[in-house]
């Protein structure tokens, strides 16, 4: 929603000034400032920009905001042109706090220029009336104008139920795109008990009316606004539910929705799985085989090493002692054909490498058995201490006289 258009126009970059506002008043006695924007499709997205009071929150340096209107808000813009170009324009921005006066160039839809806000005389009275004694000065009113906070809105609230809110609380409705719409849309829906606040925290996080009617007609009626933000929050789309549901799970609770799509399973994942014939029966299945690192790929590379009757719990064990299929192969080019599960497990877990088997064969020592390599290596027999053995006129020496040496502290 927010955008600030680039102009790179020389003739729009000069009306573009920092105007300084205050001096050394507290509260400005005017406001005004530079803008920036752009058409599309007959929306504007505007840019103001101005220097904050010295006293407004401590703030230091210039404020900006960026809101998109329909453009036939601002009076003088042409309906329908993206390509609007003007030399010299002017046009302006009426709200019930006061209007907003622009004047500037635009080229191939693209503008800029400089601001002033005249606030309207009558809307501090008629605030006062609706009972808001706020203290309402030209900074207060120039952003009231902004967001268009006045009696319309306030009274609209008021009629769908909203009374008694603070000023504060009416902006940051407004400013959060909670209009009179949204509310009756999700009364409509059943929400009719909703605080305000409620409405903002669904509405910021994309709660939208469209989204609880999808949910409802998929069977998730009675949501309260905190589970609806929840999912959404979560990525639970209607589209991952009609998915889980395809392949047979249906009726999941909103915790099993946010537990699997957290956790990555998705259709792709679980119809690859099944294509290659691993199949849960339940989705926790899927969530342990996703958090495992068990992919498609993996299982048709363990086939192809000839392992192709695995089940769930050899796959997880085989992939959580870092056994892959390229080992698998290599340790048959060396010669260690056939080998259960087990064994491959085993002689990973020692740091049994198919470069350490390569090493030690160079050096003579072959046919080694699964057993022996485990044993050289948990003694750590190593190509340099061999190396080093036979430095000391041990030529021929043994996988068991090996560890024999070493045990005996011939390393040193």
């Amino acid at each position: 929603m927010f955008r600030s258009p680039r102009l790179g126009l020389a003739a729009i970059s000069a009306l573009i000034v920092t105007i300084s506002l205050l001096g050394v008043a507290q509260e400005p006695k005017e406001i005004t400032g530079s803008w920036t924007a752009e058409l599309h499709t007959a929306k504007v997205f505007l840019q103001v920009r101005t220097t904050a009071p010295n006293s407004w929150n401590n703030w230091n340096g210039d404020w900006n905001m960026g809101q998109t209107f329909a453009v036939e808000e601002l009076s003088g813009l042409p309906a329908n042109d993206d390509r609007f170009t003007a030399s010299t324009l002017k046009f302006e921005l009426h709200r019930e706090a006061g209007t907003l006066a622009f004047e500037g160039a635009f080229r191939d839809g693209r503008g800029g220029g400089l601001f002033s806000f005249a606030p309207r005389a009558e809307y501090t009275g008629e605030m006062k009336a609706l009972g808001y004694t706020d203290d309402l000065p030209l900074w207060r009113r120039f952003q009231l104008a902004l967001h268009d906070v006045g009696p319309r809105y306030i009274k609209a609230l008021a009629s769908e139920g909203y009374t008694k809110l603070t000023l504060d609380e009416v902006q940051r409705a407004r400013t959060h795109g909670v209009s009179i719409e949204y509310i009756r849309e999700m009364k409509a829906l059943g929400y009719r008990t909703t605080t305000i606040d409620g409405l903002v925290r669904a509405h910021d996080h994309g709660v939208s009316a469209e989204y609880v009617k999808s949910l409802k007609g998929a069977g998730y009626s009675n949501l309260s606004l905190d589970e609806l933000v929840r999912i959404h929050d979560h990525g639970v789309s209607i589209a991952y539910i009609q998915e889980l549901e395809r392949l047979g799970f249906k009726n999941l609770s909103i915790e099993d929705l946010v537990r699997v799509h957290d956790h990555g399973v998705n259709a792709t994942f679980v119809q690859e799985l099944r294509g290659q014939g691993i199949s849960e029966p339940t989705l926790e299945g899927y969530i342990r085989l996703h958090d495992h690192g068990i992919r498609a790929p993996f299982v048709t590379d363990m086939k192809a090493a000839g392992y192709d009757k695995l089940a769930t719990e050899d796959l997880v064990r085989l992939h959580d002692h870092g056994v892959k299929p390229e080992f698998i192969r290599e340790l048959k080019a060396q010669g260690y054909k056939n080998l259960a599960l087990e064994d491959v497990v085993r002689l990973r877990d020692h740091g049994v490498s198919t470069d350490y088997i390569a090493d030690m064969k160079d050096l003579g020592i072959k046919d080694l058995t699964l057993e022996q390599l485990v044993r050289l290596r948990d003694h750590g027999i190593t190509p340099g201490f061999v190396n080093h053995v036979r430095a000391r006129g041990f030529k021929d020496t043994t996988a068991d006289e090996l560890v024999r040496l070493k045990n005996g502290g011939l390393w040193k």
